[in-house]
């Protein structure tokens, strides 16, 4: 019986895979989105419309024919998501609850362009935020050198001040990129001159160019066809385990005999 036990138990071990995979969070009201969730990447950048004909289409799957939305050329729809689907970028929306391929859309300069563009500038920020401690209050900038800063944020606790890099530009002023502060994520800040709004657009904004993916994808056909191969060797692995258990069952009930008890009467 331990053997018939030990053989069940691998079963569920072989199911334990498949019912994880389905246990997905959700997001998106999107059943292509809740399908491979764990091939997604968070994308978070804002772009145009750019489509050959005036208008791009939202799909709700990528490669899909059933369009969602239409976007007029020069409309911004900002991307949470994007995936890999047949050698095509594709992003989502949740503003219009739809897939675009990104080949039709340009990105907006934002602060990963920046990134992008002054990567060999960027340093580790080793200062003590003296400025900003004496202000207590900051304005928070796309990125240095843009038209126009965001918004100011006051009472500032430096405490919950973190930089994660730095960059100095032509005046010597320096800047600092924080992730997070009070609400507002990804944004930059004068360090050595925290309220100057007056400071020069030096790095005004550019006009929407042509995206290229920064994150690794993985293609979703290419992962399709995995999961399919893995399904069925998952499949053909219980199957011959199954045969097994019932052999061994058959097996047992031909050959296993109850020992006699010696002295035992026949009647």
């Amino acid at each position: 019986m331990k053997v018939i036990i030990s053989l069940l138990s691998l079963c569920i071990l072989l199911f334990v895979p498949l019912t994880a995979y389905a246990d997905v969070i959700i997001e998106p009201e999107n059943d292509f989105f809740k399908q491979h969730q764990n091939r997604i990447v968070y994308l978070g950048r804002s772009f145009s419309a750019n489509g050959e004909d005036g208008s791009v289409f939202l799909k709700r799957e990528p490669g899909s024919k059933n369009n969602t939305d239409t976007l007029q050329n020069g409309t911004v729809a900002y991307m949470q998501y994007s995936c890999l689907y047949d050698g095509d970028f594709w992003g989502f929306s949740l503003e219009y609850s739809g897939w675009v391929n990104l080949s039709e859309m340009l990105v907006l300069y934002d602060y990963v362009a920046f990134e992008e563009e002054y990567f060999d500038d960027l340093y580790i920020y080793t200062g003590d935020y003296a400025d900003i401690k004496e202000t207590k209050a900051a304005l928070a900038w796309s990125w240095p050198g843009a038209s126009a800063p965001l918004w100011t944020i006051e009472d500032l606790n430096t405490d919950n001040f973190r930089v994660a890099y730095a960059y100095t530009d032509d005046e010597g002023r320096e800047w600092g990129f924080v992730t997070y502060l009070y609400g507002s994520r990804n944004v930059w800040f004068c360090l050595s001159d925290p309220l100057n709004r007056d400071i020069l657009a030096f790095n005004p904004t550019p006009a929407p160019d042509i995206w290229e993916s920064e994150t690794a994808h993985i293609d979703i056909r290419q992962y399709i066809d995995e999961q399919k191969s893995e399904t069925f060797m998952i499949v053909v692995i219980v199957c011959l385990v199954a045969a097994l258990v019932v052999g061994t069952i058959v097996l047992i009930k031909i050959f296993w005999k109850p020992t006699k008890i010696e002295g035992e009467s026949n009647d």
